[in-house]
């Protein structure tokens, strides 16, 4: 019984560092579609002005979920909601 509660724990560790890193990839694609926008000319003043916006917003969304008893997995959830729309945003 106790080695079934030791592979449940790692288990369970890893269910949460596989959105992490899901995460830490897609807010890289995000990060480098940003960069070549910039780097073809294309970047504006209002892409970086609502880049820092989406940030201060997803900081507060965060705080707001942890506040109401959410865990860091809902947390993890709402960021990839956010970077999965920039991707589409940005890829159109």
């Amino acid at each position: 019984m106790a080695n079934r509660l030791n592979i449940w724990a790692r288990s369970s560790k890893m269910l949460f560092w596989y959105p992490a890193l899901t995460l830490m990839m897609d807010a890289m694609q995000v990060i480098d579609m940003r960069l070549k926008l910039i780097a073809a000319g294309k970047g504006t003043s209002e892409e970086m002005f609502l880049m820092v916006n989406e940030k201060v917003n997803a900081m507060a969304e965060a705080r707001n979920i942890l506040i109401q008893g959410g865990h860091s997995g809902h947390v993890i959830d709402n960021y990839r909601k956010i970077v999965a729309a920039n991707v589409m945003r940005l890829s159109a």
